[in-house]
């Protein structure tokens, strides 16, 4: 049976990495574990000690401050706010409450029995630590820091943050920003060494890291919140999602995280297995290049989106798990979104017309994107070149597609993609349209509406002002709609208490398994 998401906020547990090869051990046992778990192991009704977790998604640091949104840093780290998918507000975490000073000034109070692993207090000063040095090193979570001008420390042990400007999604966005022990990094010599020797504050602490086989948690005694659930956590890293299915159909593995869509036919309710498919929070955000001919001209762009039959490419490529953007790039779940706005309709007849009328049939195009992407690519080719489009696909490696997503693209499709990296809100997407060196659309009054939310404080009218950007988006066809990848995922008989809906983390404190 497909699960629909378990209720806000569980999470899960570990068991012993093999260091020693645990590659090499796990595809030998693959092969000659061809069907479920021995029969005579029969279930005690206890809640195992151990939870094993394979997922395709691996980490290549555990350094906390240089990761977006990863499983390791929600659990073995702790940050002054958390607010995941469906949360409407920040919840607390090392910060027990906040205030608005004034527009750009925040302030606030943390709690008094937050830990390290090392048992030292979590202070201001490694809150404005780990801040500034996300800020100065430029590590990839700075992204969330922009409109950042200082974090220091106020009177009472409080910890203040000075914005150079109202910003809505301040609170959002220092969730992604987890605190590490000041003395502790300065003392290992900074990243490098913090690396070996990781200490966070949040409900797991790391036993071992190996980049090419996973990561073992247990459970820290002195957690200020709620004890986990289950004792020790294992996740491994199985990036072949083949192998990932077939681990967790051999009982070596307890849940199966990332598979490819197809498992939703081939492993859903085989040997006791559910499967889960949710939004990632990644979105295939197409946009058309309307700084050069053709896409320069309204009707091309209306007749593209018109060519576009995104509910049968979901069917097709995603086993009918993809989101559907419904006439927006924002899909449900995602602050921004408004049902009212419809979808233009699936038509390849008016496509053809109104090529037609921009005297454009046979009009040759570049669809440019990433070659992971490559099946989709095609699809989008294929449905436009039968309204009268002739396209040519560049499927590109990452390293390509990155350089033209920084420094910009000739292309006249290009891939622009949209990942919500725990802000699930429309601004994050829109800021793409007419962003870059080279941006693809060079818009007035589409930069007066961008720029209408971005600073607005009022949460009703802010929705408004991002929901008028959308209406505009889809007038003026800046977008090709698609759909929002699906994560599907796994799990084996027994597993309860861990959620799948927030895309690449997964939150793993109250995830048991019945032994």
């Amino acid at each position: 049976m497909i699960v629909p998401p378990i209720s806000a906020h569980s999470r899960r547990g570990p068991r012993h990495l093999a260091k020693a090869g645990l590659g090499t051990v796990l595809a030998l046992g693959l092969l000659t574990a061809c069907g479920p778990p021995d029969d005579s192991s029969q279930s005690s009704g206890e809640t195992a000690d151990t939870l094993t977790i394979g997922t395709s998604i691996s980490a290549d640091t555990i350094n906390p401050l240089n990761k977006q949104y990863a499983t390791f840093q929600f659990n073995a780290f702790d940050a002054l706010v958390r607010q995941m998918r469906g949360d409407e507000q920040p919840q607390p975490r090392l910060a027990v409450n906040w205030e608005q000073v004034s527009d750009t000034l925040w302030r606030f109070t943390l709690r008094d029995d937050a830990t390290f692993h090392n048992g030292e207090p979590v202070t201001a000063e490694d809150v404005v630590f780990s801040f500034n040095t996300v800020m100065e090193e430029q590590y990839a979570n700075a992204a969330y820091l922009t409109t950042v001008e200082e974090v220091r420390e106020g009177e009472g042990g409080t910890v203040e943050i000075e914005t150079s400007e109202p910003d809505p999604l301040l609170l959002s966005h220092i969730g992604q920003i987890f605190i590490v022990p000041k003395a502790h990094w300065q003392e290992v010599g900074g990243a490098e060494g913090f690396g070996k020797d990781p200490i966070g504050s949040g409900p797991y602490q790391i036993v071992s890291y190996d980049p090419a086989d996973g990561v073992e948690y247990e459970a820290y005694d002195g957690f200020w919140g709620e004890a986990p659930a289950t004792t020790n956590v294992e996740v491994r890293f199985i990036t072949d999602t083949g192998a990932l299915s077939s681990a967790l159909e051999a009982g070596q593995i307890d849940v199966a995280h990332q598979l490819d869509s197809s498992a939703i036919e081939t492993l859903d309710g085989s040997n006791g297995i559910d499967v889960h498919s949710e939004f990632s929070g990644l979105q295939n955000m197409f946009q058309l290049n309307t700084t050069q001919e053709p896409f320069d001209n309204l009707k091309v762009r209306q007749a593209a989106v018109a060519a576009l039959d995104a509910p049968g490419m979901i069917e097709a490529l995603t086993y009918g798990a993809g989101i559907l953007e419904d006439g927006q790039v924002a899909v449900p779940g995602v602050f921004g979104y408004s049902p009212d706005i419809e979808r233009p309709p699936y038509d390849p007849e008016k496509a053809r017309a109104l090529l037609e009328e921009a005297d454009a049939v046979g009009t040759e195009i570049t669809l440019s994107g990433q070659a992971r992407t490559k099946a989709l690519l095609e699809s989008i080719g294929e449905q436009l070149d039968a309204v009268g489009f002739e396209t040519t696909i560049e499927a590109n490696e990452i390293g390509v597609w990155v350089e033209q997503f920084r420094n910009g693209t000739d292309a006249d499709i290009f891939y622009r993609g949209a990942s919500y990296s725990g802000v699930f809100d429309a601004s994050r997407p829109y800021s793409f349209i007419s962003s870059g060196e080279r941006p693809f659309v060079e818009d007035e009054q589409w930069d007066e509406l961008y720029a209408a939310q971005r600073t607005e404080m009022d949460r009703a009218a802010r929705e408004q002002a991002l929901i008028e950007a959308a209406e505009y988006v889809r007038e003026q066809a800046y977008v090709l709609y698609t759909f929002g990848r699906p994560a599907v995922s796994a799990s084996a008989e027994g597993v309860e208490g861990i959620e799948f809906d927030d895309g690449l983390v997964l939150l793993l404190d109250q995830a048991t398994k019945t032994a």
